[in-house]
């Protein structure tokens, strides 16, 4: 059966209920670009149905059989499929009129430059947080606002960071990293085991499972992620971004944040936790000393404390109890 031809109006109309004709205006000659389909592609699709008609999506992944349970673009048709391709043509499935183009290889964050230069919004949301958080970096460089949707498990953050901050924001060093990192140090960094046990949010906030913590600070899986949190995170990523395009409602802007932590029932803006951030400084700064080699020392004591922790909480859930988070867990991180 052949498709009456829908216009503009009337598939969009509804957002004058809280937009003026003016505002909508300003969504559909947007410009975006998104840097990864995982909640970038939600992000697309969420835009797209506001109104907004131009796109850059940039992904040189192709859907695989684990992305089913989290990716809106991910079907049985669509497993081996490049994810910016598929997500391109769900925007035009939903607004013909949409510009949309993709770039389906890894960019080089001088060639990534020009797409973010020439955008009003910028979404860093590939599963390369080195990459994701150098990209970030080079958004306020270019004064581009830029946004990032950070799910894990039950839990996540959502930053904005505007144009015209007094200066530029390190979001890994927001989290606790070492400041100024190169993007190769930084991606080694985030990938070293004791270092992913700093991220002990995962467990006690996103409610991972000790098991897979174990497994994810070793390497050997992924993040843990369940679609409706993910896209939570996303939509509140979107949100922030028609906040910025249409001037109408105030952004949340770093340092504060969106804090879902949905298996408390909490949704929150938070400015970071300056006690984890200190922390996690701290710490990595004794990691470095040299000194009668007290930083080797201290990293040895680290890590074997850290897996103790570790151990007595997996032997909790394995026997089915509740898991009791240390002290310092609760408290400090």
């Amino acid at each position: 059966m052949e498709m009456e031809y829908i216009t503009y109006e009337q598939a969009f109309s509804i957002n004058l209920g809280l937009l003026s004709a003016q505002e909508q205006q300003c969504l559909k000659e947007a410009r975006i670009t998104i840097l990864g389909m995982f909640a970038g592609g939600i992000i697309a699709h969420m835009l797209a149905r506001l109104g907004v008609e131009q796109f850059t999506l940039i992904d040189a992944a192709r859907y695989l059989p684990g992305d089913m349970n989290r990716d809106i673009g991910c079907y049985v048709d669509t497993v081996g499929r490049y994810k910016a391709e598929v997500v391109a043509e769900s925007i035009t499935r939903i607004n013909p009129c949409a510009r949309v183009k993709t770039v389906i290889r890894k960019l080089g964050l001088d060639e990534l430059s020009p797409f973010i230069e020439s955008c009003d919004v910028y979404f860093a949301q590939t599963d390369d947080i080195a990459y994701s958080c150098h990209s970030l970096i080079l958004a306020q460089q270019l004064n581009r606002c830029a946004i990032t949707s950070m799910p894990s498990g039950l839990t996540g953050f959502v930053e904005v960071y505007p144009p015209g901050l007094k200066k530029v924001v390190d979001p890994a060093a927001l989290f606790g990293s070492p400041p100024g990192l190169t993007y190769k140090k930084l991606y080694y960094f985030l990938r070293n085991p004791l270092n992913r046990c700093g991220r002990r949010w995962h467990i006690t906030e996103g409610k991972w499972r000790i098991e897979w913590f174990n497994k994810w600070r070793n390497g050997k899986v992924i993040e843990a992620q369940l679609c409706p949190n993910v896209w939570l995170n996303a939509s509140l990523a979107s949100i922030e971004a028609v906040k910025y395009l249409t001037g109408k409602w105030p952004i949340v802007g770093v340092p504060y944040m969106w804090h879902p932590v949905t298996a408390e029932n909490r949704v929150e803006v938070q400015k970071f936790r300056r006690r984890s951030w200190w922390f996690e400084r701290i710490v990595t700064r004794i990691f470095d000393i040299n000194l009668l080699g007290l930083g080797r020392i201290y990293r040895k004591y680290t890590s074997r404390r850290l897996i103790r922790e570790l151990e007595l909480m997996q032997a909790q859930e394995n026997k089915g109890k509740p898991v009791k988070y240390p002290f310092i867990w609760k408290h400090f991180i």
